[in-house]
């Protein structure tokens, strides 16, 4: 118990609660084993055929405890390499190469001496083996060179003050004492803990790094598309091993199959047409209106109506219901010449691209106005764990890729570059039969945290200019 409170009185009362508890049996867990790191470093690889980005783990197994010398030592070596902003990794793949929006790393401690030092970042597909390559140049930098005396003041700054605004938290403070406890510490650990981050020298630094980052017996941990990344990760000269979503071992996949002679994008794009309904069905439908529950990183579930009249009227709200009352969150409008972005803080014109490339739109059903010229058919690719055709779509500037099952002819997925070369994929799912049209009822948009689970569908409702 922290706080200000008075001894004689709570322990009183705690005797008064707790005091005819007997003492039970006590239960030994058997003390783990720390795992033995490689015998040379491999990259370990997991294929997610729908990842936009790649999540890269360099890692190995340490035995280091808080009672060990090395502790303090640990802490400002970590922070040197990976522990923010003015990190190595950070300064290195994030503000001098621009791969990521963050990389760190952390080197942990147990109780029992079984713990992992592991650095972390994840990359845009197109850099991962580079990303690979700069995570362990920063390692070898910290494990050879002496680190410069400034950024070793600022790390010892950055503990001390940090240590400081923890004391002023009871539970802080509760949670010292129970490490003292429960990792047989000297009583006086805390007393001490700045005397020996202040003492920690460019030479400690150096010496634990080669001590706890095991470079020549580490796990370099990469799940990401490998039909996108493999080819440039055995140039590594890496050995790789294969992994399924379990960790269990695995022969390497097969990336790239071979496209059956003769076969055109169109034909893909016809063989979809025609798997969703037909070509006189679609063509049928002027109005579209869906309906869907949204998952998003929030408390609370909203719900998106979307409207679409032909050729190119659109609409999308998105409203929660809280305490009763309802909540708009945000959606787009567009009437086929303008349209607007609306959001908590009002409204905002679309600007000038994203209003050419509405006008551009054809139908509700984009792919029956697709012309051959627009499209090609580029490769096999796995969609969770479905064979899947891989058609580049260009529309004016606008480049997108969009994957039809093999054995289905449904889509997939589809990927589109956004911002800052990022890839905005859409995954598809749950196709269900809607008046003799198939429509996907699962839509999750994985860099946006988004999924949609339909809920309802109406074909050729009466809609309203003032609906867009």
């Amino acid at each position: 118990i922290i706080g200000d409170v008075d001894y004689k009185e709570i322990k009183s009362m705690i005797s008064d609660k707790f005091g005819a508890w007997k003492k039970g049996k006590s239960h030994a867990d058997p003390i783990p084993d720390l795992t033995p790191n490689v015998s040379l470093t491999e990259i370990n690889f997991i294929d997610l055929p729908t990842a936009t980005q790649s999540s890269i783990s360099v890692t190995n197994n340490v035995d280091l405890k808080m009672s060990d010398e090395d502790y303090h030592i640990a802490l400002i070596t970590n922070n040197i390499l990976g522990g923010g902003g003015e990190g190595y990794l950070f300064k290195n793949l994030r503000e001098e190469h621009g791969y990521t929006y963050g990389a760190y790393s952390r080197l942990g401690s147990d109780r029992y001496g079984v713990a992992r030092f592991r650095a972390y970042a994840k990359v845009r597909n197109m850099v991962t083996d580079s990303a690979v390559t700069e995570i362990v140049k920063e390692i070898v930098r910290i494990r050879t060179e002496a680190v410069d005396a400034e950024h070793l003041k600022n790390a010892k700054a950055n503990y001390v003050g940090s240590f400081i605004r923890r004391l002023e938290s009871p539970q802080s403070v509760a949670n010292y004492a129970l490490n003292i406890k429960l990792n047989e510490l000297p009583k006086d650990f805390y007393e001490t803990y700045l005397e020996k981050i202040n003492a920690v020298s460019a030479s400690d630094v150096k010496r634990v790094a080669n001590k706890y980052y095991k470079l020549a017996n580490t796990r370099i941990i990469v799940v990401g598309k490998g039909s996108d990344v493999v080819a440039n990760l055995e140039e590594l000269g890496f050995p790789i091993n294969y992994f399924d979503h379990y960790a269990n071992p695995v022969s390497k996949p097969v990336f790239n199959k071979a496209i059956p002679e003769g076969l055109t994008a169109s034909e893909v794009m016809n063989n979809y047409i025609n798997a969703i309904g037909g070509r006189d069905l679609l063509e049928s439908v002027n109005t579209l209106v869906q309906k869907a529950d949204v998952t998003i990183p929030a408390p609370f579930k909203p719900q998106a109506t979307i409207k679409q009249m032909v050729p190119n009227k659109y609409s999308m709200k998105m409203e929660a219901s809280m305490n009763g009352q309802t909540m708009k969150l945000g959606g787009m409008s567009f009437d086929g010449e303008t349209g607007y972005n609306e959001g908590p803080q009002g409204r905002n014109t679309l600007d000038e691209k994203v209003i050419n490339d509405l006008k551009a739109v054809k139908g509700i059903f984009q792919e029956l106005y697709y012309s051959e010229d627009q499209l090609e058919l580029v490769s096999i690719n796995s969609i969770d764990y479905q064979d899947a055709y891989k058609v580049k779509i260009t529309e004016g500037e606008k480049v997108l890729y969009r994957f039809y099952s093999i054995d289905s002819a449904l889509l997939l997925s589809e990927e589109e570059e956004g911002e800052n070369n990022n890839i905005i994929s859409k995954n598809y799912g749950d196709y269900r039969d809607v008046n003799g049209i198939k429509f996907p009822f699962y839509i999750d948009i994985p860099s946006q945290k988004l999924e949609f689970n339909v809920t309802e569908i109406l074909i050729n409702e009466e809609l309203k200019d003032s609906d867009f």
